[in-house]
């Protein structure tokens, strides 16, 4: 492999047309990618106060960043804000009923990408894909705070 930064590039590319095609087929083209993900992370944690604070860290974003997405869910009535049971400064993000109503397509979409693209993967072959990936993680982490 000549260069595998370039590779991965290109596979996540194409990752993301097979992503678009099958959410296009299920009905949430806007719900593929990020606002997708924090749907499933709200519908998940629903019993648990979530604010953009807890988006950042699980999307591994900045403050602005999660702080747009979720506006944007927002205009695109997935979520709502609400005052915080426990301290009414903060707002708490929670599911709308359309963004309830999306959950279900989301799993089929997640279901669906997994079967197409991890067909005929070994177990232990997955793992070392999964092992490399966090050490590029640390390697990014580490260098991150390098330049900090």
């Amino acid at each position: 492999m000549e260069n595998p930064i370039a590779e991965a590039k290109n596979l996540l590319t194409q990752f993301e047309q097979v992503a678009d095609t099958f959410a296009k087929k299920n009905g949430i083209e806007h719900l593929a990618g990020p606002q997708g993900r924090v749907l499933f992370f709200l519908a998940k944690q629903k019993d648990t106060e979530i604010f953009v604070k807890d988006i950042e860290n699980y999307l591994h974003i900045s403050k602005s960043v999660a702080s747009n997405l979720v506006k944007r869910m927002a205009r695109n009535g997935f979520v709502k804000t609400i005052p915080s049971r426990t301290d009414k400064r903060y707002k708490q993000i929670v599911l709308t009923e359309l963004g309830c109503q999306k959950i279900k397509p989301l799993q089929v979409f997640h279901d669906e990408m997994q079967s197409v693209l991890l067909k005929d993967i070994d177990v232990e072959d997955l793992k070392t894909v999964l092992r490399v990936t966090e050490q590029l993680r640390a390697n990014l982490r580490a260098y991150r705070k390098s330049i900090d």
